[in-house]
């Protein structure tokens, strides 16, 4: 796919994986997002220490997850093709990804 030259906006995108893969498939995992976003014309800001949580539900049967941010700037296309990619992944549980408001972050 060719790299867009419009404008990029903020994103961040919040993964859980699942609690049972060992460190090195959780850093694959990762490196996996982060490769998916770099593909696309992406570039990332910020990648945040994966947390190891409990929930407070079950989600697929599963209690115990890590919670992982990744912030970007991107071409507005990625959004729609990095959620296509952790929707077939086996060990992401969820996702959430919000457009950032630039202007704001700019601000803190």
């Amino acid at each position: 796919m060719a790299v867009s030259t419009q404008a990029k906006n903020l994103y961040e995108v919040f993964v859980v994986f699942k609690a049972n893969i060992d460190d090195d498939e959780l850093e694959k995992n990762i490196s996996q997002v982060e490769t998916a976003i770099k593909n696309y014309g992406g570039n990332i800001i910020k990648i945040g220490e994966p947390l190891r949580r409990t929930f407070t539900h079950r989600i697929k049967g599963v209690k115990e997850g890590y919670y992982v941010s990744v912030v970007f700037n991107s071409p507005p296309e990625l959004p729609n093709v990095l959620k296509r990619t952790l929707s077939i992944a086996d060990d992401v549980l969820r996702y959430i990804l919000v457009r950032k408001d630039s202007k704001k972050e700019n601000l803190k």
